[in-house]
């Protein structure tokens, strides 16, 4: 998957991670609380096992790696290249605009909005038009196109689970992928035995070959 980068989880992200994600705005919330994240990671005193990786290639994919799960969205950002892991630049590619701290905070206030159901036109114009957000670095236009894109991008959502505690025979497995978010829409695919987080990269790179279900 080209080139890869690791940050150790905060303990808000880590207990963001461990709950399940039941909606387009969770999962966005905790993308947007993750990019926060990746400015003061390096500078974590304790060793935590929980880790994030940013896989950049064809298939930019971000994944959450905890104790008895991993799971992965698409990333819906852009990375430089040139940058190190200690500096890194995030970039929308359609807008051109740098995810820096100021619209990071305006993202997470409006998606936080959104998923206690209090966001409308009229709120989201009145978050636009406030003093500290609204200037020439950060366009209204910006704005718009930035929480357009985040509402419609495809997430690609999978996780993997070891889960004893709900394992039924084949009706559960106990180690299984759960495809899709929405709860709707989501599925199981059952897996024959522990596998490790090389195994669920490659299941997702589109430059390795194919896994089969048999």
């Amino acid at each position: 998957m080209g080139k890869e980068l690791t940050f150790r989880m905060s303990k808000q992200i880590s207990e963001m991670s461990i709950k399940p994600l039941r909606t387009r705005e969770e999962a966005i919330l905790l993308l947007l609380y993750t990019i926060r994240m990746f400015d003061v990671s390096i500078f974590l005193t304790d060793e935590r096992s929980e880790k994030v990786k940013i896989s950049i290639d064809k298939m930019n994919r971000i994944f959450y790696l905890l104790e008895e799960k991993m799971f992965s969205m698409q990333f819906p950002f852009c990375i430089d290249d040139s940058s190190n892991q200690d500096n890194i630049i995030i970039y929308d590619n359609i807008t051109g605009t740098i995810i820096n701290p100021m619209v990071v905070s305006f993202l997470i206030e409006a998606f936080e909005k959104m998923n206690r159901k209090e966001m409308d036109f009229e709120t989201i114009f009145e978050i636009i038009m406030e003093p500290e957000v609204n200037d020439n670095d950060f366009t209204t236009k910006e704005m718009w196109l930035l929480i357009s894109h985040l509402l419609k991008y495809d997430l690609g959502y999978i996780r993997y689970d070891i889960d004893s505690e709900h394992e039924n025979g084949r009706m559960h497995p106990l180690n299984h992928l759960d495809i899709c978010l929405d709860t709707a829409a989501t599925y199981k695919i059952g897996l024959d035995k522990k596998i490790e987080f090389d195994d669920f990269k490659n299941i997702l790179d589109i430059t390795s070959e194919c896994w089969y279900i048999c």
